[in-house]
């Protein structure tokens, strides 16, 4: 690698391709689980809410070690989870590796977002759109292929940890690159709307990913249409998220916030209201969008202090563990377009705030 700097962008991305992976085949592996194991849909969601709460004590951890966890320590966690996704043949041993995958999972994504941002500048936001775009590569692709192969998710848990391997590999001479220490911090602000926005973001995103297959058969829809649905939104993210590398420069930070939240109520109502198919696809815009948009100009707001990504990571977080649960056992009273309904009253709601919010956050 010609430079530190370039070999903690090429390890940052390879790993995203993991991590994307790991969020998708979750969510779409949900029923072959419910079948597998004999659990209904409220036990199998916990799975998607086992791997946040994995994710959100990854970023805990990062809090109080950060400076001591480098980018190889990190990508330990997300290789050793999916070797125990990929073998294990019962429930527990299922949720223990989704827990562990989770952990690596958190501490990567606090690494890799902030360093880049630290030691690629003024191109840093558009860095961090890069990550994001492969993130969405690995969620494209993991589903599409676990169709392909007849609903197996083994081989996917398998080529996630091949690929953490090859990121480990790369990430070798980038122990401390982007690492700013807290003695050379600027200093540290908590500011609690954007942790706000931070968790309304990644929550709707993590049930999207997780609950969005399951919801759609509850419409109607076959499984393995489900799965290709899936695999068109993790699409649309993919363009968003690339079409952020070339314009991140150019947006009002806080702007791309708004501009998410608002098109997923719009799209989560079309789906509620006329056709879940055509209009759930069309969320992962903002799918593609929530995490920049909040990460971004949070991250502004609060320093560069080792602390501030892991406190932001870890409030989206826990709205990441909380809600797929919380959706999952609210959308059955609201009929078989509950989910959607869900979705649209709580982006709606963010949308508004928001927008109240606009003035003090573009400051």
């Amino acid at each position: 690698m010609s430079s530190p700097r370039a070999a903690l962008l090429v390890s940052g991305l390879i790993s995203f391709v993991a991590l994307g992976s790991g969020m998708a085949i979750t969510g779409a592996a949900l029923p072959v689980y419910e079948r597998l194991f004999s659990i209904d849909t409220a036990t199998s969601g916990w799975l998607v809410s086992t791997l946040w709460i994995g994710c959100l004590c990854g970023v805990v951890a990062m809090f109080f070690a950060g400076e001591r966890i480098s980018p190889r320590i990190a990508l330990s966690g997300i290789v050793l989870g999916a070797v125990l996704l990929a073998v294990a043949p019962t429930w527990g041993l299922t949720v223990l590796g989704a827990a562990v995958f989770g952990f690596g999972y958190g501490m990567v994504a606090a690494v890799f977002n902030t360093r880049l941002l630290v030691c690629w500048a003024e191109s840093g936001p558009s860095k961090v759109s890069m990550l994001n775009a492969v993130f969405s590569a690995g969620a494209i692709l993991a589903p599409w292929v676990f169709g392909l192969i007849g609903g197996d998710p083994r081989p996917i848990f398998w080529a996630m940890a091949a690929i953490g391997v090859a990121g480990f590999v790369v990430a070798g001479p980038v122990p401390d690159t982007g690492l700013v220490r807290r003695a050379e911090a600027r200093g540290f602000t908590l500011h609690l709307p954007s942790l706000g926005f931070a968790l309304v973001g990644v929550s709707t995103e993590a049930s999207l990913a997780g609950l969005g297959p399951t919801a759609l058969i509850r419409t109607g829809v076959a499984e393995d249409k489900a799965a290709v649905l899936l695999s068109l939104f993790f699409i649309a993210a993919l363009v968003a998220r690339v079409g952020m590398i070339l314009f991140a420069h150019r947006v009002p930070d806080f702007a791309v916030y708004v501009i998410a939240v608002a098109w997923a109520a719009l799209c989560a109502l079309g789906a509620a209201a006329v056709s879940a198919p055509f209009f759930f696809p069309l969320i992962g815009v903002s799918a593609g969008l929530f995490f920049q948009g909040a990460f971004v100009p949070a991250t502004r707001k609060m320093g560069d202090d080792p602390r501030v990504s892991p406190i932001i990571l870890g409030l989206g977080l826990v709205g990441a563990s909380v809600a797929p649960p919380v959706y999952a056992r609210l959308m059955d009273a609201l009929g078989p377009h509950g989910f959607f309904w869900l979705i649209a009253g709580m982006t709606g709601a963010a949308s508004l705030a928001a927008l109240a919010a606009w003035r003090g956050m573009m400051r």
